[in-house]
């Protein structure tokens, strides 16, 4: 961004003060807000999604509004005040996740067993109320600031991924996303440099035994033993194999097997998550998963098919870019609302941003 005169600065760019936005923008960012937590669509599927955000920007005057990503929306924001050549993204994630909402609210989801439970209904109303702010005031700023509407930041294949692979940040100098959070205090920014959110990778298992009548088990192999004996075992890896200063989550998110009462299962699955701070610990993690279930199963005379699927990396906010965010904050909010607050060992796959870009 150019610098205003007068404007302090931090890395080559500017520090606004306080900025005041238009009541009837916030108002229609509720609006929008309230829309999108009514009508959630899960990942790949934003097709209302994508058509309403569309609407309501060319609603505003807002032209050259494009789809990306599959059902996602790109727009820039070109300020007319200075010459400037540099450009910042900024992204908001637009899908939700398949949760019965059970909130009671007026404006809750009409669509059974899908809910706007991670906020990205907040995210893409806030970063609809700053496309229209920048479009009313871009005689006031020079540069170009591109709206990313992401879909698929929960599931495969991942949004964040097509961003990148799309060439959405390829003349971009830096990204910005924000989430909200629960535990924040209304008001205040919480952010801190460097990793900010864990790689995040998921596998599945297959564990065969062999059937038995469940009076005589003996005569067969407990698949659903093998696959206790398998979820015990797996959270010493995290325990007892890695440094508790090393971030590492391993959790089993899924089993299934046996369909009678009287028959000792056969065949049982497991699926789960493992959530890691470093590449070392990553790949370190996906050896010890697979070799760890290998044995269990040959222990009991089982086997086991593993399936371990990369996903995305962690983000790693950028420290110049993280000087910006708190400098701007402080000078908008003051510093007593400012925080300076670790990361979170939730993934998101605007690490994707954050591997192509400085990024925050």
């Amino acid at each position: 961004m150019s610098n205003p005169d007068g404007a302090a600065t931090t890395g080559g760019f500017a520090i606004p003060g306080t900025v005041d936005i238009d009541a009837g923008i916030l108002d229609r960012m509720i609006e929008v807000r309230r829309h999108l937590h009514r009508n959630p669509e899960l990942s790949n599927r934003e097709a209302n999604t994508q058509t309403y955000l569309r609407q309501m920007l060319a609603g505003q005057g807002i032209a050259d509004i494009r789809d990306v990503a599959g059902f996602g929306l790109a727009v820039d924001i070109v300020g007319s005040g200075k010459p400037s050549n540099r450009k910042v993204a900024i992204r908001a994630d637009i899908d939700a996740l398949p949760i019965e909402e059970e909130s009671g609210v007026e404006f809750a989801s009409v669509n059974p067993g899908v809910m706007h439970a991670c906020g990205h209904d907040a995210h893409a109303s806030m970063a609809f109320a700053v496309a229209v702010h920048l479009h009313q005031s871009r005689a006031d700023f020079g540069g170009t600031v591109r709206l990313i509407f992401q879909p698929a930041e929960e599931d495969e294949p991942s949004g964040g991924r097509r961003v990148v692979e799309e060439g959405l940040l390829d003349d971009i100098d830096a990204a910005i996303c924000v989430h909200v959070d629960p535990y924040t205090p209304s008001g205040k920014v919480a952010v801190n440099s460097g990793p900010y959110t864990l790689a995040c990778d998921t596998f599945d298992a297959v564990v065969t035994g062999s059937a038995a009548h469940a009076a005589k088990p003996y005569e067969g192999i407990d698949a659903i033993a093998v696959a206790c004996s398998m979820v015990s075992e797996l959270q010493k890896i995290v325990s007892r194999e890695i440094d508790p200063y090393d971030p590492l989550v391993v959790s089993v998110t899924g089993i299934n097997g046996g369909n009678a009462y009287n028959v000792i299962a056969g065949k049982v699955t497991l699926k789960g998550t493992i959530r890691s701070g470093s590449d070392a610990t990553r790949e370190r993690t996906w050896r010890r998963v697979r070799a760890m279930l290998e044995a269990i199963a040959t222990a009991h005379g089982a086997s086991v098919q593993v399936d371990i699927h990369k996903g995305e990396p962690g983000v790693v906010n950028d420290v110049e870019m993280t000087e910006l965010i708190v400098a701007s904050a402080k000078a908008c909010i003051g510093a007593d609302n400012v925080l300076n607050t670790p990361g979170w060992t939730i993934a998101d796959d605007f690490g994707y941003y954050s591997e192509k870009r400085p990024s925050v």
